[in-house]
Parts: C-alpha cells; sequence; structure tokens
C-alpha cells in the first residue's frame, strides 16, 4: 500500500495536548467531533494511528480514505464505524 490521505473522526473536540499525540495530521474540530486528517504511510502506520486513539480512550466515529484535496465531508468511505 502506498501513502494515502485519511480523514479519520472522533467523538467530541480534542484539546491541544490530545492534538500534539497526533504528529502529521491536522485536526479540525467541530462541536460535536473532530477530524485528523493527512497523509498516511501505510496499513502499519494507519493501525497505528488507530491503535492510538483507542490507547488515549478517544471514541472512533468514522475512518475515510480521501483524494488529498477534499474537504472533510468529500470522498468515499474506507471503514464506516
Amino acid at each position: 500500500m502506498k501513502s494515502a490521505h485519511y480523514e479519520i473522526t472522533v467523538r467530541g473536540q480534542m484539546g491541544a495536548a490530545l492534538i500534539a499525540a497526533f504528529d502529521g495530521l491536522t485536526a479540525t474540530p467541530s462541536p460535536a467531533h473532530t477530524v485528523l486528517g493527512g497523509e498516511i504511510a501505510d496499513q502499519a502506520a494507519l493501525y497505528g494511528v488507530l491503535e492510538r486513539i483507542e490507547s488515549l480512550g478517544l471514541e472512533l466515529l468514522e475512518v475515510r480514505r480521501t483524494a488529498s484535496n477534499t474537504s472533510p465531508q468529500g470522498g468515499s468511505p474506507c471503514h464506516p464505524c
């Protein structure tokens, strides 16, 4: 698997300390959730991000593989939760 752009949605707004745990990803907050987005190198790196979400006690809502220039609403679903 080559590098791909992902948007990963978690419930609630993440504070600066939690966002810092996802170095290399951007965080886009809304009142109900936060979307982490960016290039992820391969499947192993994606699983690493998902594991970090779980270990921090965050609730995963959605994982979406997108074209790198789409908005958080665009793209095709990879694995809805």
